[in-house]
């Protein structure tokens, strides 16, 4: 009993020493605490400091970086976002198109350089340029167009007395029989012929005297078909036509329609080509058959109307700058558009075949023949019309043809208005000059590659 009560007695006494010591040993840990963060305190200030001072001094920064002194900047243009083709007019000159050797030209826009990119074929124009003898001419324009888009792809010029002046866009000239194209197509549009339509004449083919326009059938009376009396050119068929088929009013609306007395729509100035009707039946038949010096032509115009015949009856407008580029941007891009529909589409399949039946067979067969010629109906469609008369006080004679040559896979077609005005000998014939055309169109591939997209439909 004692020896248990000692034993209890000690055990007590030595969970008393041990709690006592834990908390001795607790004491000591919680001084070293307080002394190592008593030490540690100017450190946890200076750290604190820092911190402050970088977070005031990137506000500080920031504040002068927006408020900072900035230097002070040139006056800048303002770019331009588009031009009007008035604009675009008054940065061309006539001198521009007269004979150009580049499809490039450059200009000044806002007091900026800009480039105005036409729609030249360079290897066309070219072989305009050189194929063009003024040796025999007193005067020469020629111009070949797109027939599906309106593009001016060639402009060639001469002037004997006037090197400055642009046949190309020079309305003085006499139109001749090229209005038999205007005529025919009127006839076939709105009086029921075709080009199988049996028709009469008396004396020669290319005289006009009133007696020839009477209806007379003896021995001596000549029958034709409207075709043929195209092909060759006969006036008194024509004549007739003018006097019995149609009239003033009929010669008026498709003379516009073929956009005679009406203003060109063009990138420089254009002489309006003139057809004036009176009310005198012998003059429509002098207008329709174009034995006359008053109905007058461009070599542009000339072009457009083989144009809207092959192009089914769709007149374009020309167009010669195609878009203009400031500062790498383009601010102008030309807009393709139909002038007028001459003629129903059908009426423009019947011109075509008679114009092809002038090429072949009528009165530019002459400059149709040969190794050109053999090559270029391989793979062309060609129509065309002649056209001369006499200028005798000035002994000049004028020499026009306008035609087309439409390729047969890809639809491709130009067009082409050329006139020559002969001094004292023949030199080259307009008729010729196109066939020479179209054979240096024919070497270039890129042209036969494949029809346009941007054309206007055909049958539209």
């Amino acid at each position: 009993m004692d020896a248990f009560r000692k034993r209890k007695t000690i055990n007590s006494r030595t969970k008393f020493h041990n709690s006592a010591w834990r908390k001795y040993q607790f004491r000591l840990r919680q001084k070293s605490a307080a002394r190592q963060a008593l030490r540690r305190l100017p450190a946890y200030l200076l750290i604190f400091f820092i911190g402050l001072g970088l977070i005031k001094g990137g506000f500080f920064v920031a504040d002068w970086f927006q408020n900072r002194p900035r230097p002070r900047q040139a006056a800048v243009e303002p770019e331009l976002e588009r031009i009007t083709s008035d604009q675009v007019r008054n940065l061309l000159d006539r001198s521009d198109l007269l004979n150009p050797v580049t499809p490039v030209f450059s200009k000044k826009l806002a007091g900026q350089d800009c480039a105005l990119h036409t729609t030249l074929d360079k290897d066309l124009q070219k072989a305009v340029l050189s194929m063009m003898d003024p040796k025999y001419a007193r005067q020469i324009g020629i111009v070949v167009m797109d027939a599906r888009s309106g593009k001016i792809l060639a402009m060639a010029s001469h002037d004997r007395n006037n090197p400055d002046a642009n046949n190309c866009l020079n309305a003085s000239f006499p139109a001749a029989s090229l209005f038999k194209i205007v005529s025919a197509a009127a006839a076939i549009d709105d009086s029921d012929l075709t080009p199988e339509s049996r028709m009469s004449f008396n004396g020669g083919k290319y005289t006009l005297y009133r007696s020839q326009l009477a209806d007379t059938k003896n021995k001596y009376t000549n029958y034709v078909t409207l075709e043929k009396a195209f092909a060759e050119s006969i006036n008194p068929v024509f004549g007739k036509i003018g006097q019995n088929y149609l009239d003033k009013a009929r010669l008026e609306k498709y003379a516009q329609a073929f956009w005679f007395n009406r203003e060109m729509d063009f990138d420089l100035p254009v002489d309006v080509s003139v057809a004036s009707v009176s009310e005198k039946p012998y003059n429509w038949a002098e207008i329709a058959c174009g034995f006359n010096k008053t109905t007058q032509i461009s070599a542009l115009h000339a072009a457009m109307l083989s144009a809207a015949v092959v192009h089914n009856g769709a007149m374009m407008r020309p167009y010669f700058v195609e878009r203009t580029v400031l500062n790498d941007r383009v601010v102008f891009r030309q807009d393709r558009k139909m002038l007028v529909r001459s003629i129903h589409p059908e009426t423009a399949r019947q011109m075509q075949s008679m114009m092809n039946t002038a090429v072949t067979r009528g009165t530019a067969r002459g400059s149709f023949r040969g190794r050109q010629a053999t090559a270029i109906f391989k793979e062309f469609d060609v129509g065309g019309k002649t056209g001369s008369i006499n200028d005798n006080p000035a002994k000049v004679k004028f020499d026009l043809f306008t035609g087309y040559a439409r390729h047969r896979k890809t639809g491709n077609a130009i067009a082409a208005g050329v006139i020559v005005a002969h001094k004292n000998y023949i030199g080259v014939r307009a008729a010729e000059y196109f066939r020479r055309i179209v054979y240096e169109y024919m070497q270039q591939p890129l042209n036969q590659a494949k029809a346009p997209q941007d054309a206007v439909n055909d049958d539209t």
